[in-house]
């Protein structure tokens, strides 16, 4: 029971650095002072922390405040219980606040940041060769499962584009917006060293799969509202962090 109190309240203290981080790094690229989404007038610390509307203009945080912080609590038990393969609760804290991070400015922004990407590069293939407990072995895995996560993310992205252009020139219109950003082949980069060969391969086909039936639904829902637009995008990266995190808890190859 204790442990389980220490693991909701460090998954507490992570959702409030993710909220932070997906503040500030959208705005500024770099620490910096939080303002408020309405007015843009500062924060003192003590009312992003503890204060529930701003002290100028009187809004409420949104509501994505309250999601990233129980999710990260929920999220901080479950690894707590269920940790990942060779990785203790403790270790498992920087990739939850990475991972939530990127996943918050993906979803609000359809955008990875190319700060946030060096950063995930660097991290994932430390993270991926300690999974593999930093035999030379594992050093070979790490890297091939990210160098095959960017090629293949980049012949998609190459795809992507090519269809965009072939659809525009059938509804004689200028598709201005591709189906996948740059962001989304560094992002499978570094999720493809931190699950390593051949896993990287099944990352990819959970990523597909799930965010193939997300669009069906999507499509069904905005047609019924009568809103849908052709060439609309949804942001990629969730998906490849869900295909990521997947590969851990489905039964593996004994590779680990």
């Amino acid at each position: 029971m204790i442990n389980l109190i220490i693991y909701a309240v460090i998954g507490g203290a992570v959702g409030v650095l993710i909220n932070y981080l997906s503040d500030v790094l959208p705005r500024t690229r770099r620490f910096s002072q939080p303002i408020c989404p309405h007015c843009e007038v500062p924060f003192s610390l003590k009312g992003y922390l503890i204060s529930f509307k701003c002290p100028n203009c009187g809004q409420k945080p949104r509501t994505r405040n309250f999601l990233v912080l129980i999710t990260s609590i929920i999220a901080a038990v479950l690894v707590g219980v269920y940790p990942l393969i060779n990785l203790n609760f403790w270790m498992t804290i920087p990739v939850m606040i990475f991972l939530g991070v990127i996943l918050v400015i993906d979803i609000e922004h359809h955008v990875v940041l190319i700060e946030t990407s060096i950063v995930g590069l660097v991290l994932f293939f430390f993270y991926g060769w300690l999974v593999y407990k930093w035999s030379m072995t594992g050093l070979l895995l790490t890297t091939v499962g990210g160098v095959t996560g960017f090629l293949l993310m980049l012949l998609i992205y190459f795809f992507g584009i090519f269809f965009s252009r072939g659809l525009g020139k059938v509804r004689k219109e200028e598709i201005k917006e591709a189906g996948l950003g740059f962001g989304d082949v560094y992002a499978c980069a570094f999720l493809g060293f931190f699950v390593g060969w051949p896993y990287v391969i099944g990352m990819l086909i959970i990523a597909i799969l799930v965010s193939g039936v997300y669009s069906f639904i999507y499509m069904i829902v905005k047609a019924i509202k009568k809103d849908y637009q052709v060439a609309s995008t949804i942001p990629y990266t969730p998906f490849l962090i869900l295909g990521a995190l997947a590969t851990f808890y489905i039964p593996k190859l004994p590779i680990l």
